[in-house]
């Protein structure tokens, strides 16, 4: 049985404090903010426009995907940094027989956090939990010489184990996820269609939006976006800006079947999955 690092008060006391401040506020708050983190690498510290609060995001990954989680069509929030119950996660190492993750100087446990906690909306109404970790893939597979992808950094590996178990007792599906469900090209894209968010549209405009903007990309599928935008702006007596941001909106929505493997700009062709 491998030896377990101790839980002092000042951890569990942080927790509860965090605990406080989110029943105090009325608002989710991260456990990690940018400003606690002092190691090297890239940090968003944005004002998300969907969940009206300020979010903490650990690297350039996770801000690509926290915008992907985000805007799916059946998301309803998105809860990043999320600390788990510390004794718990230490009860599941010591059954796995994995250290918990500490501060290998002090041997104090650290708090596990999970990088996304994502409530998703179900067809009959109600919601369920799915709980994503994040990884760049290269830090956790990597590629043999006979051309097999295999796991790789075991202890990695060994917090997902405690995470997955966690989740698991709760009734929650995990995931981990890397830059490859989450790529550059599909963040660019939410970005693009982001703009329009607040965009004010009736039904029947979007319906009308979509209906011209599916006849005119069937009628030429290699004409660049700004010509079909241009196209169905006359037809139905739009401005390009306005015929651009029910676009948007609809990419934004889910409302037009739009690929997003690559950039989508003006003078390319887009590409509609039909």
């Amino acid at each position: 049985m491998v030896r377990q690092p101790v839980i002092t008060n000042e951890i569990v006391k942080s927790i509860n404090a965090w605990k406080r401040e989110i029943q105090l506020k009325q608002i989710y708050l991260p456990f990690i903010t940018v400003r606690k983190v002092n190691k090297v690498g890239r940090r968003h510290w944005i004002y998300c426009v969907r969940q009206n609060r300020e979010v903490h995001l650990l690297s350039d990954g996770e801000e690509r995907s926290y915008k992907i989680l985000l805007w799916q069509p059946n998301t309803i929030s998105v809860e990043e940094q999320y600390v788990l119950d510390i004794d718990e996660t230490l009860d599941i190492a010591i059954g796995l027989n994995v250290i918990h993750p500490r501060d290998w100087k002090t041997f104090v446990a650290h708090p596990m956090t999970l990088d996304f906690l994502v409530k998703v909306r179900l067809p009959n109404g109600g919601f369920k939990l799915i709980a994503y970790s994040f990884k760049y893939w290269n830090q956790i597979f990597e590629i043999t010489p006979e051309g097999e992808v295999v796991e790789k950094n075991s202890r990695t590996w060994q917090k997902f184990c405690i995470e997955r178990e966690y989740w698991a007792r709760r009734g929650v599906e995990y995931r981990i996820i890397t830059e490859r469900n989450t790529t550059k090209q599909r963040a660019w894209c939410v970005n693009y269609f982001e703009l329009a968010h607040d965009l004010v549209a009736s039904r029947n405009e979007l319906v009308e939006f979509g209906e011209a903007f599916i006849e005119s990309w069937v009628s030429d599928p290699r004409a660049e976006l700004q010509d079909h935008l241009n196209s169905v702006g006359s037809n139905l007596r739009l401005s390009f800006q306005r015929s651009q941001s029910l676009f948007q909106y609809c990419g934004l929505h889910h409302l037009l079947p739009i690929v997003t493997t690559r950039h989508i700009r003006l003078f390319r062709p887009v590409e509609l999955k039909l």
